[in-house]
């Protein structure tokens, strides 16, 4: 009955040309050197690196995956989604400017500039292989998977034409980042922000007015007895009833989830490299964090709410639908290939970003670094290229290989929460060694074996845990917390007790180290006691946790007073409203003051009179 006509594939047609246009544009300029093709030449102000890093997280699968958890339980199920926001904060104030001042070309550098020897040259040749021959592809390959449910859903496809539209809009990624590297990612980033915020605050609207307002919706989804949303709950609800997160799962969404997202590794310090200085990479940081977090998601969670009332037949199997669904049902023609169009572009800009990202691994830390360090900057550039279509072809490889993607994704999360305590330690403690690093990746491997493939765990767990009989640790989806609490407790215990026993870092090692990252001084008192001049610590850890607790404060009032105007609360909407605007304001000035007279990765220390 719905489905998309000529004024809209027309629509579709020309903005997947404009992103081409783009990458045309700036193929010159982001082919110029390693820095053009991976960093922008560190020239992005805050506006472009955040749009860009907001329309990377806006994936094309994230509405889908959002209105799904919406629908199958209510509002309060998505904070798995809204509990990064945690560590972005944390990133605003303290490691998005950490990133900046080092001034890498890739994040896993870092191994070389804290670690000595043999030991650092494996952690960032195993990272550089491991991120980009696995972690990228992954990643890739799950959002391809996305465009199949857009491909039948919004644009009426058969399932033998999905196919052949899908290589079309990945060709179209790879010319757009092949020809220009970071440059055309970010700048159709942008456009891509546009498109996706107009398009979903329209489909929104057109939702919520179609099933009679605001006041309409709550009245009607309030009465729905048998959808455990019906209380339109924002808070999580923690316990064991149905639609309910489970104790273990809180534990870990709001206890270590968000550690990955405030060290602010891979694609995300990428963005923050690319910055013109500090101050512009705390910014764009904190306009994703803003933005992505307290209000991108709630047109989404709109359209999911009104998708209840008009689609309350939906297989209970195929929620992901209703986003799409609701394209065709609500808008008008020549508005559904606007969104369509944005999808696509959502889907492109997170694609683009993952093949430039992970042929980043490949060129600057393994073929750069280990086979050929002498080479010109416009060979790399062309290695760099090749790169990018190789990450193409293996992301569509995994995609069609269905079964295995959920395999591989338990398998890429659990060991992410494994490398949770080696990446803090790297910061926060001088004493913590590549070694170290070493044994606790090999106890990760083995843990995440014995875990998820031998299940040797399962038995044990059912009295560790107190877990009922029959309930699986390995594979129950209310005991993913559990997982990533055995494994950061384990690989943790690992990493310190491998410091503790092997050889400490050079000591000039770590005070070239300590000066450049100038980490918290708490942490490295036998260092600084070594260096002939006065250490300055930028960001002394008392004043970084009290600009953190204002960050959040202001991002998660911003987040619920959103909320609570949109669903029947207006005056607490508002009161939570300003609270979270005095909040951002508060930060700012903050960081304004923090990042006041930076420089790129040196002058750190202040000669003593």
């Amino acid at each position: 009955m719905y489905s998309l006509e000529l004024l809209d594939y027309l629509v579709i047609g020309a903005i997947l040309l404009s992103l081409i246009g783009v990458g045309l544009y700036f193929t010159k300029k982001g082919g110029e050197d390693m820095d053009s093709f991976f960093v922008s030449g560190r020239s992005l102000p805050w506006y472009i690196g955040g749009t860009s890093m907001i329309a990377t997280s806006f994936a094309a699968d994230t509405p889908l995956w959002v209105s799904a958890l919406v629908r199958s339980h209510g509002v309060h199920y998505i904070w798995q989604f809204w509990a990064p926001l945690i560590g972005s904060t944390l990133a605003v104030v303290y490691f998005g400017r950490k990133w900046r001042r080092m001034a890498f070309v890739t994040d896993i550098e870092f191994m070389e500039a804290r670690y000595e020897g043999a030991p650092a040259k494996a952690l960032r040749g195993w990272s550089g292989a491991w991120g980009a021959i696995v972690i990228c592809p992954l990643i890739s390959a799950w959002v391809i998977k996305a465009m199949e449910t857009i491909g039948r859903e919004a644009m009426g496809l058969p399932p033998e034409s999905q196919l052949a539209v899908t290589i079309g809009v990945v060709t179209v990624a790879i010319l757009m980042c092949g020809l220009s590297g970071l440059f055309g990612v970010v700048y159709t980033d942008f456009i891509q922000f546009i498109l996706a915020t107009v398009g979903t605050l329209l489909l929104a609207v057109l939702s919520v007015r179609a099933v009679g307002g605001l006041d309409s919706m709550v009245e009607q989804l309030t009465a729905m007895k048998d959808w455990g949303g019906n209380q339109l709950s924002i808070a999580p609800q923690i316990g064991s009833g149905e639609g309910q997160m489970s104790m273990w799962n809180a534990i870990g969404y709001f206890g270590f989830l968000w550690i990955g997202v405030g060290l602010s590794g891979g694609y995300q310090a990428q963005r923050l490299l690319a910055s013109k200085d500090s101050k512009h990479a705390s910014y764009a940081q904190l306009l994703h964090t803003v933005v992505y977090f307290c209000f991108m998601a709630w047109p989404w969670v709109l359209v999911a709410l009104c998708s209840m009332i008009l689609l309350p037949d939906l297989d209970v199997a195929d929620q992901s639908a209703a986003y799409p669904r609701m394209i065709v049902m609500i808008l008008p023609v020549g508005l559904r290939g606007l969104l369509v169009a944005a999808l696509l572009a959502a889907f492109i800009s997170t694609i683009s970003t993952l093949f430039n990202w992970g042929s980043s691994y490949l060129v600057n830390d393994i073929y750069r670094r280990f086979l050929n360090p002498n080479a010109t900057e416009k060979n790399y550039v062309t290695i760099a290229r090749v790169a990018t279509v190789l990450m193409a072809i293996a992301g569509a490889y995994i995609s069609f290989q269905a079964e295995n993607i959920q395999q591989l994704l338990t398998l890429a999360y659990v060991l992410g929460s494994a490398g949770v305590v080696p990446g803090v330690l790297r910061w926060l403690w001088w004493r913590t060694t590549g070694k170290a690093e070493l044994a606790a990746l090999g106890v990760g491997w083995i843990m995440t074996i014995l875990l998820i493939f031998v299940k040797a765990f399962d038995a044990p767990a059912v009295k560790l845990f107190g877990l009922d009989e029959g309930v699986a640790l390995s594979s129950d989806p209310n005991l993913v917390g559990a997982r990533m609490f055995l494994m950061v407790f384990v690989v943790g215990l690992t990493a310190v007790v491998a410091s503790l026993l092997t050889k400490p870092e050079d000591m000039d090692q770590l005070k070239r180290f300590a000066m450049r990252a100038r980490p918290f001084a708490f942490g490295w008192r036998p260092v600084i006691k070594e260096m002939t001049v006065v250490y300055v610590e930028p960001e002394p850890i008392g004043r970084t946790l009290v600009s953190w607790a204002i960050s959040l404060v202001g991002v998660i009032s911003l987040l619920v007073g959103t909320g609570k105007l949109l669903l029947g609360s207006p005056m607490l909407g508002l009161a939570l409203l300003a609270i979270g605007v005095i909040g951002i304001v508060m930060t700012v000035l903050r960081a304004r003051k923090d990042c006041a007279g930076d420089v790129d990765e040196g002058d750190f220390l202040k000669e003593s009179a």
